[in-house]
C-alpha cells in the first residue's frame, strides 16, 4: 500500500508552532488548494509538520504564502459530547515555497528574510567505498 499526498495551494492563516512534552516542534497549518477546473471548488486541509520542518514553517510560512506539500494522509479520532469525530490531515514530509517573479522584479510569496525554499530533511550517512586506483603507465613504458 502507498499512502502519499503532493499538494500545492495557498496558506490560509498564520502556522501555529509548539513543543510537544518531549520536546519536539510542531506545526499546523490550513492550506486551501484550488481545482485547477473550477477555482471555485476549494478544498482546505490541515497539514502538521514535525521537527525540521515545523521549524522551518514557524518561521518562513506566513497567511497567503503558496507551498508545496508532500506527506502522508492520517486520520485522527476523538470523543466529543458522545458522538465519534474524524478528521483526516496531511502529516508533511516536505514543504516548499511556491511562486515566481513578480512584474517588478521581485519574487513572490518570498518573506522578507528570505529563507531556503524548503527545509533540507536529516541527510543520511553512508559509507563510501574505497575508490580504485586505476594502474598508471608513464609515457615510455607503453609498448608502441
Amino acid at each position: 500500500m502507498i499512502n502519499s499526498v503532493v499538494l500545492a495551494g495557498n496558506v490560509v492563516a498564520d502556522p501555529e508552532s509548539r513543543n510537544t512534552n518531549s520536546g519536539k516542534a510542531v506545526a499546523t497549518f490550513r492550506l486551501a488548494v484550488n481545482n485547477p477546473i473550477n477555482d471555485k471548488d476549494v478544498v482546505y486541509i490541515d497539514v502538521d509538520t514535525w521537527e525540521k520542518q515545523a521549524e522551518f514553517v514557524g518561521n518562513y510560512v506566513k497567511k497567503g504564502s503558496s507551498v508545496s506539500v508532500v506527506g502522508r494522509l492520517k486520520q485522527d479520532s476523538w470523543e466529543k459530547d458522545g458522538k465519534k469525530m474524524t478528521k483526516t490531515l496531511v502529516v508533511a514530509e516536505r514543504v516548499g515555497f511556491l511562486g515566481g517573479k513578480k512584474k517588478d522584479g521581485a519574487t513572490s510569496d518570498e518573506p522578507e528574510n528570505p529563507a531556503p525554499r524548503a527545509a533540507k530533511p536529516a541527510a543520511k550517512t553512508y559509507a563510501k567505498a574505497a575508490p580504485k586506483q586505476a594502474a598508471q603507465q608513464e609515457d615510455d613504458e607503453i609498448p608502441i
